[in-house]
């Protein structure tokens, strides 16, 4: 059987392992097919992606985009995108150029809270200071013993709906999910579970959504037989992945959720169908 993780995050975003290391540890377990999905980047992918082949693992395209939707924040998965598309290029900027602004809005709210804490100590923590997410600050204050668990900071400080918690600058869902397309790609909503709605699902699908995240660490049997069912309804495809941070999370192991082969391959026949049926149009447009 072929081990499959399409949620991985490296160092480009808010992971703790490089690129190299999650390749060298999916061979070690005997990947055959994986993703990086990086928060509102491409970087991990595009580092990865020649020492994939040498690995002989496939490395599927893949970034993780947050956007909002009726005030619940959600996360898009791309798969199989063109990182060399223009307009997704300009909205990966401008969402990376908005996670910077939030961060400097966050720091003066946790210094007017009495945590001492600066963007210089955010972008020492980072290794992409395009891509400075809460988990850089968590970090930091736990480093400089502001807090006794790495999750106090989201629970007392920078969590939704807490004291210093900042929202990110975003496109809108239906725009995501044409970016996503004209790059070539497909759109899957990442732990839907978390979102806590489900009702949101049909009316994102009526906006461009491809799939669904299904087989996540943290959804119960009944919220996969529950996804499983809207999936069949809406003719979604299934995805699933560990959602692979590193150290940063407890029981976060790579491959502790993998996606079962034929799952991969029904998304693969989706993305060449979406594919055949854009081309015509991207020739039109262009004549």
């Amino acid at each position: 059987m072929k081990k499959i993780d399409l949620h991985i995050h490296t160092t480009f975003s808010d992971g703790s392992y490089t690129p190299k290391q999650i390749l060298q540890t999916a061979k070690e377990i005997e990947f055959s097919t994986i993703s990086i999905t990086d928060h509102d980047c491409v970087d991990g992918y595009l580092s990865a992606k020649k020492l994939a082949k040498k690995y002989k693992i496939e490395l599927i395209p893949g970034t993780e985009i947050s956007c909002y939707y009726r005030d619940y924040d959600i996360h898009i998965l791309a798969y199989f995108i063109n990182p060399k598309n223009k307009e997704l290029k300009n909205m990966l900027k401008f969402l990376q150029k908005g996670r910077t602004e939030r961060a400097i809005k966050m720091v003066e709210k946790l210094n007017e809270l009495g945590i001492d804490i600066s963007m210089k100590q955010l972008y020492e923590e980072s290794k992409n200071k395009n891509v400075i997410s809460r988990a850089h600050f968590a970090s930091v204050m736990l480093k400089n013993a502001q807090i006794k668990k790495y999750t106090d900071a989201f629970y007392n400080y920078i969590g939704n709906n807490c004291p210093a918690h900042i929202r990110k600058s975003t496109y809108s869902p239906s725009d995501v999910f044409r970016i996503i397309r004209q790059a070539g790609g497909l759109s899957v909503l990442a732990h839907p579970g978390i979102i806590k709605n489900d009702f949101v699902i049909p009316e994102l699908v009526k906006l461009g959504l491809d799939g669904l995240e299904i087989f996540y660490p943290l959804h119960t049997f009944y919220q996969k037989d529950v996804y499983l069912e809207l999936a069949k309804r809406y003719d979604l495809v299934i995805t699933g992945g560990s959602d692979f941070h590193g150290k940063t999370r407890v029981d976060n192991r790579l491959g502790m959720m993998l996606l079962k082969e034929n799952y991969l391959e029904n998304l693969k026949t989706k993305w060449r169908m979406e594919k055949k049926s854009v081309s015509p149009l991207k020739k039109f447009l262009s004549n």
